[in-house]
């Protein structure tokens, strides 16, 4: 991978980041929207544990200021970090935002939030530098993408049994939109929803489907030859989860760039491959 299509990736995943960040603002959901919760979880995770005797996201909580300057900084960074997507030092500061972000996040939330880790990984290989090592790194972050989908897949079928039970997606479909279903009658969505009902077998044999899905992607750790369409799984994967059990992995699908060719990273030169900053000019040599 080439200095202009390093760029231009790290524009992209920056770009997807801000965006993402973006809907969580609109929904109250960063650190100045959560209003001071007084509820924690630290579960059985010992950096949780140590992140939250540090005092640190405590402090973000209680003083609504430092929640409002650290949204600013998030953002901000983040900005920085995509004009200038050659500087490792703004994207480290960018990915320890991030880190002590959806820590906080998940601490306040009481609940570990697992969709939320692709914020954490995805800036791992831009902090390599020279070309070289960062493509090494960043190929490594394609095939821990395909392990996380292939080891989602195990859970269900060989760590679990949820695969074999033939009602689970029926089952998963009325727990998870019961609400939905009861607070919107009348509308286009709960008129197919309601279809579906009177239609069960289809919605087992869509869960069924989602789970080879995500078996599919081994494929991804033993060669590239089919990454144009292994890029579709988790999109399928988290669209069809979202429509049928209310469950929206948006976060996790950053790690789906990962499967995008050197190519498709040409293509995207129009947009994004503007200069990572101004040129220097040259000083002109003193003949002696």
């Amino acid at each position: 991978m080439n200095e202009r299509q390093r760029i231009i990736l790290t524009r992209l995943v920056t770009g997807c980041l801000l965006f993402l960040l973006t809907l969580r603002l609109l929904e109250h959901a960063t650190l100045s929207g959560l209003g001071s919760p007084s509820l924690f979880t630290v579960d059985l995770d010992l950096s949780y544990w140590l992140f939250k005797d540090s005092g640190l996201p405590d402090w973000l909580m209680q003083h609504r200021a430092a929640a409002v300057a650290f949204d600013v900084c998030l953002f901000g960074n983040g900005v920085l970090a995509f004009v200038f997507p050659l500087n490792r030092k703004l994207i480290l500061v960018f990915a320890v935002l991030l880190v002590v972000y959806t820590m906080t996040f998940e601490l306040f939330a009481t609940e570990h939030i697992g969709q939320m880790d692709g914020y954490i990984l995805i800036l791992l290989p831009f902090l390599v530098a020279g070309n070289r090592r960062f493509t090494l790194a960043w190929e490594g972050m394609r095939y821990l993408t395909c392990l996380i989908y292939v080891l989602a897949f195990l859970w269900k079928t060989v760590w679990g049994n949820s695969f074999y039970y033939l009602h689970q997606g029926v089952s998963t479909f009325k727990s998870n939109l019961v609400d939905y279903l009861s607070l919107n009658p009348g509308t286009t969505m709960t008129a197919i929803y309601e279809w579906f009902l009177r239609h069960p077998w289809l919605l087992n044999a869509g869960e069924k489907g989602v789970v080879l899905l995500e078996g599919i992607m081994v494929v991804g750790l033993f060669t590239k030859k089919y990454d144009r369409y292994l890029i579709w799984g988790p999109v399928i994967i988290h669209g069809v989860t979202y429509f049928f059990s209310d469950v929206f992995f948006i976060e996790l699908l950053v790690l789906d760039l990962s499967f995008l060719s050197a190519t498709a990273l040409d293509r995207l030169t129009p947009i994004l491959g503007f200069p990572a900053a101004p040129k220097k000019p040259k000083k002109a040599s003193i003949p002696h």
